[in-house]
């Protein structure tokens, strides 16, 4: 049986398994099936309990005593779809291609890390520690596993994510922050025709803010803030007494996360309208996974892996998060889209390309010789 069609066999029944992230069970059953592949190889493999909103992660290591990894390898195990799909659309094969709930997003990735590790030479084994942690949750925003996974990655030298690479098989060596405000304004209702000078507008704050918040947008630097929502009022006849603005922030670095938010901060304190008063939270925040020299070094020994291997590495920049952004914030080099090429995630035309399921393996194997 050739690496690929073993990897088929494999990746058959974990698609077949309803594990949107809110199925406990669904996840918690990929997990036990993983756990099991890495102990046929010889890797100490736990269950991770991380509450009980969350199926059970996995964590497995070919050095159970180290005190530190030489690459971290992470993929997720949860999917988008309700129950019932995997029996709906269960795994199918077209030619080179796969199709199936999470075939590409993220099953073939979780798959891909663990051939590489089953097809690695013995020697880097022996002479490398490394670390799997495959987590139940990042289809929703990985509430549950963010901090399981940074500090994993603070005990590690370099990091590896197995997204799907895109579909024409390039990997993603830095993505973009995000950070979530709502910003909420505090008027005084009146009768717009018989007594607009007893009110303070709400509207009025709200919608000079946002203009002025869409205006620390840099493109040139790549920071972005869109003012996605803006809500107030009751009637066109009304003056408003409350508005709420929301607000959605890319960054590519730290300095560009910390200079947008201390300006929308300072901002908060300023009087918008006449006796309109307002305050700001910053409802979520996603660190940057920066392009850094160390970044580019790993970048430099993946592309290289995959010379040697026969592969054309290419890369991209994404403007979109994934766990790789928890892990990057401890400051260590993490690079994503390691993971066989796909596309059309979260919908029924969801595929993977299986022509570049045994490259990937080969190249991370690689890799490992390189480190």
């Amino acid at each position: 049986m050739t690496v690929l069609e073993s990897f088929i066999e494999d990746l058959k029944p974990l698609v077949n398994i309803d594990c949107g992230t809110s199925n406990v069970a669904g996840v918690t059953a990929i997990a036990e099936m993983m756990k099991k592949h890495y102990e046929s190889i010889g890797f100490h493999a736990e269950l991770v309990d991380l509450g009980p909103n969350a199926g059970k992660g996995l964590f497995a290591t070919n050095k159970p005593d180290a005190k530190e990894y030489d690459v971290l390898m992470n993929a997720h195990m949860d999917t988008v779809f309700p129950d019932g799909t995997a029996a709906a659309r269960p795994f199918s094969m077209k030619g080179d291609t796969a199709y199936g709930p999470g075939c590409s997003d993220c099953k073939s990735g979780v798959l891909a890390i663990f051939y590489a590790l089953k097809n690695a030479r013995p020697e880097d084994l022996q002479r490398l520690a490394i670390a799997v942690a495959l987590n139940p949750d990042e289809e929703t925003g990985s509430k549950n596993s963010a901090k399981w996974l940074a500090s994993l990655a603070a005990k590690s030298k370099r990091a590896l994510v197995f997204e799907a690479a895109r579909a024409g098989g390039e990997l993603v060596r830095s993505r973009k922050g995000s950070a979530t405000y709502e910003v909420t304004f505090h008027g005084v209702g009146s009768h717009a025709g018989n007594a607009p000078y007893k009110g303070a507008n709400a509207n009025v704050a709200a919608m000079r803010f946002a203009l002025a918040a869409y205006g620390l947008a840099d493109y040139e630097v790549g920071t972005t803030v869109n003012p996605g929502v803006i809500q107030g009022g009751s009637a066109s006849n009304v003056i408003s007494d409350k508005c709420v603005v929301k607000l959605d922030v890319r960054y590519w670095n730290p300095e560009c996360d910390k200079l947008i938010d201390d300006a929308l901060n300072n901002m908060a304190k300023c009087t918008w309208a006449p006796r309109v008063t307002q305050e700001l939270v910053r409802v979520s925040h996603i660190p940057a996974m920066p392009l850094s020299e160390n970044t580019k070094e790993l970048v430099s020994q993946i592309t290289e892996a995959g010379k040697l291997e026969g592969v054309d590495v290419k890369w991209v920049d994404a403007g979109g998060a994934s766990d790789g952004n928890h892990m990057a914030e401890m400051n260590i080099p993490v690079i994503d889209g390691c993971g066989p090429a796909g596309a059309e995630f979260h919908c029924d035309r969801e595929y993977l390309r299986l022509d570049t399921v045994e490259e990937r393996i080969r190249m991370i194997s690689r890799f490992l010789t390189l480190i």
